[in-house]
């Protein structure tokens, strides 16, 4: 907000543009802004170029009192009396006048008026040329889908670009209304951190993890009932290839011959490159590469960006058709809990990624200065930390309890003496993060390696461990006796 406002009240004039995928906020952040420098906000629709026009002419008379039209030659009058969207841009322009303040036009859902009017992006640059050569301190700004999204060629260079995301897993834990480590864990992970998903109040004391997300997700009347098929049916025509992706996403991070293997139909992978392209492009998918890899590498892997997404196509969308909406909780006990253990393990590896992106000096010397996974024929590491001190941090995640400490940590040391990716520095720390915590055995390997470090979820969500808190214990979660 701090730096929207900083660009909207600058006195030279120009175009901002505010973009990030669908539900981070942008929306609400644009009628904050606008509220508070007085602005015009239009909220586009998708509707034709005759029947936009009718909207924003309607909402000019009603904030302005007046249609503005261009001074000066060069402007006739059009049919039917009534500017158009070239006479109103420029009128907005030519009205604006020094001393009293910038004039901010907001346009949300941009794309609809780029799509219904081939002319209408020029429109708007022409009104902006106008604008810098008067000194007329005038703000337009566009709010369009996606991390990168295509500008049109006639529009010059943005002024400022704004790009809106999700919560951090403490901020949207915490939001949530989490409060031992496994619940904040767990509500981050399948709700999210999209400011959209947020509950809109307090929640109520005694209330479990389970029992908010069973009837926020499962219920007929949640509020995040079937959310991700109706948001996938706004924005895609025809979207059944996107979510057979989706749902194939949801198993984690997949390179292109994981993906295309679990993807049904698809027999080359040019069928599928340009479904994922929009989806990475629009922000719900995202691509990762190695550490150390160049820039314009295609080893990648794919993971759906939003945690809430994942957990409905991998454990939701399966049993959608057995799932009693008007019974949820039976539902959840039944069809739902059997599949959220392995879903929890699979944004583990992300949740300690953002750990030490955030938080690492909590624990180590140095903060990080990159992070990321590493992957090939030498080894596979889920989270690589290099700080800014030089010391790199190998991490293996384990929440499912199947292998004993001694044995990750033997895995994890083996898999160091394999990889050259920080060979010659020192500091080379193994790094096991076990929601279960500390047996024995792998007390008795620490103690012959001390760089080792064991992270659990107090350490992750930045909460004390509390002595009744949730562990993992015999391959589920459950309360710790005594």
């Amino acid at each position: 907000m701090a730096e929207l406002l900083t660009a909207l009240t600058s006195p030279e004039p120009g175009w901002i543009l505010v973009h990030g995928p669908a539900g981070t906020g942008r929306s609400r952040l644009l009628s904050g802004a606008i509220r508070a420098c007085d602005g015009l906000l239009f909220r586009a629709s998708p509707l034709g170029a005759e029947d936009l026009l009718d909207d924003f002419r309607a909402l000019l008379q009603e904030r302005r009192g007046v249609l503005p039209r261009p001074e000066g030659p060069g402007f006739l009058p059009e049919p039917g009396g009534l500017p158009g969207w070239r006479s109103l841009l420029v009128g907005l322009v030519d009205h604006a006048r020094k001393g009293r303040g910038p004039t901010v036009v907001a346009f949300d859902g941009a794309r609809w008026l780029l799509e219904s009017r081939r002319r209408w992006a020029a429109e708007m640059a022409e009104a902006l040329e106008r604008a810098r050569r008067r000194g007329a301190p005038v703000h337009m700004v566009l709010v369009l889908d996606g991390v990168d999204p295509e500008l049109p060629v006639d529009l010059p260079v943005p002024t400022a670009r704004i790009r809106t995301g999700a919560l951090g897993l403490r901020e949207a834990a915490e939001a949530h209304g989490g409060r031992e480590p496994l619940e904040r864990f767990a509500l981050w992970a399948c709700l999210g951190g999209d400011p959209s998903r947020l509950p809109d109040g307090d929640r109520s004391d005694g209330v479990g993890w389970e029992t908010v997300v069973a009837t926020r997700v499962l219920a007929r009347d949640g509020d995040l009932f079937d959310a991700p098929l109706q948001e996938l049916d706004r924005v895609f025509q025809k979207p059944a290839r996107y979510v057979s992706l989706l749902r194939a996403l949801s198993e984690g991070p997949l390179d292109w011959p994981g993906l295309r293997a679990r993807v049904r139909g698809v027999q080359t992978g040019g069928q599928m490159a340009p479904y994922l392209a929009r989806l990475e492009s629009l922000g719900i998918v995202e691509s990762l590469r190695p550490l150390g890899s160049p820039e314009g590498s295609r080893d990648r892997r794919y993971r759906i960006r939003d945690p809430f997404l994942a957990f409905w196509m991998g454990c939701v969308l399966p049993v959608r058709s057995l799932v009693d909406p008007d019974d949820p909780w039976a539902s959840w006990v039944r069809w739902i809990r059997p599949q959220v253990s392995e879903h929890l393990e699979r944004c583990l590896p992300r949740a300690t990624a953002e750990w030490f992106r955030r938080h690492a000096d909590e624990r180590f010397s140095a903060p990080a200065r990159e992070v990321g996974a590493l992957w090939g024929a030498e080894a596979d590491f889920p989270v690589v930390g290099w700080l800014a001190n030089g010391q790199i941090c190998y991490v293996e995640t384990d929440a499912s309890g199947r292998l004993s400490g001694a044995r990750l940590f033997d895995g994890l040391a083996e898999k160091m003496r394999r990889t050259r990716y920080g060979i010659g520095r020192q500091a080379r720390t193994p790094v096991l993060v076990l929601p279960r915590g500390v047996d024995e055995g792998l007390r008795r390997r620490m103690a012959r390696e001390p760089l080792t470090t064991v992270l659990d979820l107090a350490d992750l969500m930045g909460t004390a461990a509390h002595p009744g808190a949730p562990r993992w214990v015999d391959g589920s979660w459950a309360q710790e006796s005594g």
